[in-house]
């Protein structure tokens, strides 16, 4: 067996029964059956990403198959034809070009295994296969006799074993089926073993001294229920709102968190960490419940947009990270929002990637910025990953390189029709605006057309002014003018205040890096334990202790009035913000989409007073701290 676990040419991800008769609350349901599906599917993005081929098993019975108890089989009917049960489990990521395998089709013969009277064999000889990774349902059965017969046809096998789960009829039967996959030859890993990993996926994306505090609490056994909540203290300097973003990463970060056998291994190198906290560590998984506002929703300083309930050493451990997902997005997220309404009516496209702080921000800026109102983004791995439709133009470099303008602008129309937008400032702006002119009556001829051009330089209001005039005296006022280079909020409020002819604007790096408010004052604080409210006094961040609920309150016209924070469970009129999404550290519901977020903002920012509408810092939405909230934390002993 090779010994590295990167996948790479001649591997396959191989993906059994993962079906929805073999969840929870299926007809045949597999404990913790549900609890692989997040977890394929970031294996699934690591094979997708680097093109490997994706091969899924699914059990594909007849009503009367051999298998049922009606026909003395061992098992009630499951996985029939054509039925919901058959389905692979909602929320599994198969990509469409994945090979499925039907197996247990003859009714008279049983099939655990996926290569048992199906052609699985040979697909994977004529993809080139070698080396399979196996994950899926059930360990103990047909997870067990797929890795057999993949190892007795001589192919390489990687058990995937964080994402498997097991019947356990008999209380081993799982952990037995694993060591005698083993036996045979297959090597274990999880996701974080597999080389160059999203390094969010590790556990050990912490801080250090997030697992120094658990071995204390496990050593003194604080394990009882603990409540955190984040919030942002203060606005950024001219700001008036804030907008949630990020949830739908914490929740699936939450889901996934564990330690990999290479991760305690590392652990216990350092010496730092006791054998009995390791082991401890191992079986370590979030059963919190969580409850948050939805992405989308306009909040203000003090106000908890998210609350960890959970034990102690959970609710500790996931502190960093929740902080670090949480702060980006509503960071960059809040921002955007700012960009759409400095150009009501106008095309925002995020141009972010190239100069974000890493290819984590890139991605989930582009999110971000998506949720907030923009209409696309150049990262084409943002557009695949959220559903975020892509937009781009041309490079400088081409145009450079070409001939001439002329020569560049007919080969890329011709080479992209239905997406020709032309860069004309490379030379001179107005001089190339002439040559689009003669360029476009050239494509007409020939069934082309020119979408738009894009300005990147100079005194973009002048520019737009004289290219749309050069532009329409040539006959091309449907052409779109598109401006980029060096934009915030406030250079699109100029911009559209002066009159300027562009239809849109592509905006980078202030967006992503949030150039005005580069972070947020934000904090993840313990508000509850073991079911005494606890909370801060120290300087300048004190805390509110207990857990809180934020009430907001709408006037006559449906505006936001105000908003009222006070101790969960308290009478209090308004809509309350905060909704359980997350119990027993499983997600209620199927996350609810990017689009849904974003007409929730566009709602939002509808409802928002006039002057928080304002690029500049206007009176404060008010806050108010409900009297029972303010008598506890006058409670509070120091």
């Amino acid at each position: 067996m090779t010994e590295s676990l990167t996948p790479g040419r001649g591997d396959a991800l191989l993906l059994v029964d993962v079906q929805a008769d073999f969840l929870p609350g299926g007809a045949l349901g597999v404990p913790g059956g549900d609890q692989v599906v997040p977890i394929l599917n970031r294996y699934l993005a690591q094979f997708v990403r680097r093109s490997l081929p994706v091969f899924a098993t699914r059990d594909w019975h007849t009503q009367d198959h051999c298998s049922f108890k009606a026909q003395g089989g061992p098992w009630p009917p499951h996985c029939i034809q054509g039925t919901r049960g058959g389905e692979f489990a909602p929320g599994l990521a198969l990509p469409a070009e994945a090979f499925v395998v039907s197996k247990a089709t003859d009714p008279a013969a049983e099939a655990y295994s996926g290569f048992a009277g199906t052609g699985l064999d040979a697909a994977l000889r004529a993809a080139g296969v070698r080396r399979v990774f196996v994950g899926g349902l059930a360990t103990d059965y047909c997870v067990l006799e797929t890795v057999r017969d993949a190892r007795a046809r001589g192919f390489e096998v990687v058990l995937a074993r964080d994402a498997i789960r097991a019947v356990n009829a008999r209380e081993q039967d799982g952990r037995n089926a694993e060591e005698a996959m083993y036996r045979l030859g297959a090597v274990p890993a999880e996701l974080a073993d597999l080389a160059h990993p999203d390094p969010g996926a590790s556990a050990l994306l912490t801080d250090l001294y997030e697992l120094t505090m658990l071995q204390t609490y496990f050593e003194d056994g604080m394990t009882e229920e603990a409540v955190f909540e984040f919030y942002v203290r203060r606005l950024p300097e001219g700001r008036n709102f804030l907008v949630a973003a990020g949830l739908e990463q914490v929740l699936e970060f939450l889901e996934e968190l564990r330690f990999s056998p290479s991760e305690l291994a590392w652990l216990g190198s350092t010496g730092r960490f006791t054998p009995r906290f390791l082991r401890r560590l191992e079986g370590l998984r979030f059963t919190g419940r969580i409850q948050a506002m939805a992405e989308g929703t306009i909040f203000f300083p003090n106000e908890p947009i998210l609350r960890v309930v959970a034990p102690l050493p959970e609710a500790q451990l996931v502190e960093t990270r929740v902080l670090n997902l949480l702060h980006f997005q509503t960071a960059v997220a809040s921002k955007a929002a700012r960009c759409v309404l400095a150009a009501p009516g106008k095309a925002l496209v995020d141009f972010g990637l190239r100069r974000a702080h890493g290819a984590e921000a890139g991605l989930l800026g582009a999110r971000a910025a998506y949720l907030a109102g923009f209409e696309a983004t150049s990262n084409v791995l943002a557009g695949r990953r959220y559903g975020i439709p892509v937009s781009g133009t041309m490079a400088h470099s081409f145009v450079a390189a070409s001939d001439s303008e002329e020569a560049a602008f007919l080969s890329f129309a011709r080479a992209n029709p239905g997406n020709t937008v032309l860069l004309i400032d490379t030379y001179d702006t107005e001089a190339a605006a002439a040559k689009v002119v003669e360029v476009a009556a050239v494509l007409r001829a020939q069934g082309l057309a020119v979408d738009g051009v894009r300005l990147d330089s100079g005194d973009l209001a002048d520019h737009s002014r004289r290219v749309r005039d050069i532009l329409d005296r040539g006959g091309l006022r449907q052409v779109r003018i598109f401006a980029s280079g060096n934009l915030d909020e406030f250079a699109l409020r100029r911009l559209v205040a002066a009159g300027s002819p562009i239809d849109g604007f592509g905006v980078g790096t202030r967006l992503v890096t949030s150039t005005d408010a580069p972070y947020l004052d934000c904090g993840y604080k313990l508000q509850e334990y073991a079911g005494r409210p606890r909370g801060k006094r120290a300087e300048g961040k004190a805390t509110l202790p207990g857990r809180k609920q934020v009430c907001r309150r709408f006037d006559a016209a449906g505006r936001m009035q105000e908003d009222i924070v006070s101790l969960d469970g308290e009478p209090a009129s308004g809509e309350p913000l905060l909704e359980t999404v997350m119990e027993a550290g499983r997600r209620m519901a199927s996350p609810p989409g990017l689009g849904e977020a974003r007409r929730r903002l566009a709602r939002e920012l509808g409802l928002l007073p006039a002057r928080l509408r304002s690029l500049e810092a206007a009176e404060p939405y008010p806050v108010r701290i409900s009297a029972p909230l303010m008598e506890m934390a006058g409670r509070l002993s120091p």
